[in-house]
């Protein structure tokens, strides 16, 4: 039945105008991930006779079928489901699956019901109608809203703070509708996890529910691999009661190697970050990862108590056009942008074809910042970069201008006191490593590098940085095997 229903749905967002589903956020479950969601649901952990199921959007039927069936192999064998589904062109396809599932349990001795509301599920707000479910397996749209003006803005404001993209609006108001015990697996994009716009959902999260269960897959076009969505997305199982001690975390290529998927248990405390109010959650893909990740939280300072700040380059291209230019003057200075950066290395010599300068106004020194030392870091990883950190030197020019311009593609590391070369280098060094990389990793799913995660980094004692530094700042042969070489030795990474 859950494979028909995949075929079925599949041919019907194939039909689909790619406006519609833009609008709807539509991207349906597939087969094997439907039935892997509902085997992460066990046994509820309270007293019912009837086991009552959420979907907020249902699509064809697919999750809650599987879901259904789950229950009836766990021997629950009454079943009553509310389905939330807003595309009207669909709700004739989902009220036929719903009877075929109806059927299956009268076949095995059961009675499955259902009701399905042809509605807005973010608008419609059940939880405010105190109804409470038991599981719910979910797999929500995706898209950002605008904040002033669209109806979703500040809709579930009075669970969480902020308004960073429907799909966590879901998510939140269908824990709101769990019962004590009850469950919900969700496959969502990784953004939540660690994304400073999502710091409210992930307190409200942390604060409310247990996260017992995250998979991940380590391509990100394998997820939705017919529908070709390129987005990291995770799969996480939460509980509602107090957070339990050990959180497991399971990996697989794809949807395909589900079944063979890694198995490992950490303790809370690795994957949820309560060191601060941002409740970071870090989502480890293997031992290896694990193994790195507790080393640098074991690392004795962090980046904002080393005394380095860290903020983004202030110049917006499109907005700055009347100061562009190309022509070499006095009253023009280098504009760095990420084609001037490469691992330890910040160059601009006005050859390449998007090196560009930036006029010095009265107006538009406020977008520049001191002519001092700092480390520059890529925003963004190109297409044929491997790395997701990519942290070049700046040294200051001697060419007596007391300014920078950085564009907004850019991060910029400084320090109050003054950044020293060797303290750069240092800093290049352990950003440019492989071990950090592996980190970052760890703790982002995204090709964005973001200040917020940077200035949220654990790092070792001032002396061994500069120690790094001391020694790359003399090579010449700066390579990745050399930098991996000097920071392992440095910080005692090998082995």
């Amino acid at each position: 039945m859950i494979a028909s229903i995949a075929i079925e749905q599949n041919s019907y967002w194939k039909e689909q105008e790619a406006s519609t589903k833009k609008v709807l956020g539509q991207y349906f479950t597939g087969e094997s991930i439907a039935d892997h969601m509902a085997s992460m649901v066990t046994t509820y952990g309270g007293i019912t006779k009837t086991i009552k199921i959420l979907d907020a959007g249902a699509g064809a039927g697919i999750l809650s079928s599987a879901l259904a069936m789950r229950c009836l192999s766990m021997g629950y064998k009454k079943v009553h489901a509310v389905l939330y589904e807003l595309d009207p062109n669909i709700i004739g396809q989902l009220k036929f699956n719903m009877e075929r599932l109806s059927n299956v349990f009268i076949e095995n001795g059961g009675l499955f019901t259902f009701d399905i509301r042809n509605e807005d599920f973010v608008l419609a707000r059940p939880d405010k109608l105190k109804e409470r479910f038991h599981f719910s397996s979910i797999n929500p749209p995706y898209f950002k809203y605008n904040t002033k003006t669209s109806p979703y803005a500040k809709a579930a404001a009075d669970i969480y703070k902020g308004d960073p993209n429907i799909y966590v609006s879901f998510l939140a108001i269908v824990t709101k509708c769990l019962a004590p015990n009850g469950q919900v697996v969700a496959i969502i994009p990784r953004s939540f996890a660690n994304g400073l716009y999502f710091k409210g959902f992930r307190n409200y999260l942390t604060d409310t529910t247990s996260i017992e269960r995250i998979h991940i897959f380590r391509t990100r076009d394998r997820a939705f691999k017919e529908l070709k969505v390129l987005q990291e997305n995770v799969i996480v199982k939460c509980v509602k009661e107090p957070q339990v001690d050990t959180i497991t975390v399971t990996s697989s290529l794809g949807e395909g190697d589900l079944p063979q998927s890694d198995i490992n248990h950490y303790p809370c405390s690795l994957i949820i970050d309560r060191s601060n109010s941002h409740s970071i959650i870090r989502i480890p893909e293997s031992l290896n990862e694990s193994q790195v990740l507790a080393k640098v939280e074991s690392w004795e300072t962090t980046f904002e108590n080393a005394g380095y700040y860290i903020s983004t380059g202030r110049i917006v291209d499109f907005r700055s056009r009347k100061l562009l230019t190309k022509e070499i003057s006095n009253e023009s200075i280098p504009l760095y942008r990420m084609q001037n950066v490469r691992a330890f290395t910040t160059k601009w010599t006005g050859e390449h074809k998007k090196d560009i300068r930036y006029l010095v106004t009265k107006d538009s020194e406020k977008n520049l910042i001191p002519n001092q030392n700092y480390l520059f870091i890529k925003r963004f990883s190109s297409k044929d970069e491997k790395r997701r950190l990519v942290a070049g030197v700046y040294s200051k020019r001697t060419d007596g201008s007391p300014y920078v311009a950085v564009e907004n593609h850019l991060n910029y590391i400084g320090k109050v006191s003054g950044l020293g070369k060797c303290e750069a280098y240092g800093l290049a060094g352990l950003l440019n490593s492989t071990f950090m990389d592996i980190y970052f990793r760890c703790i982002s799913g995204n090709t964005q590098v973001n200040a917020t995660e940077v200035r949220l980094l654990k790092l070792p004692a001032r002396d061994k940085i500069i120690k790094i530094g001391e020694s790359l700042c003399r090579r010449n042969d700066l390579n990745q095997d050399t930098v991996d070489s000097v920071v392992n030795k440095v910080l005692s990474l090998e082995g």
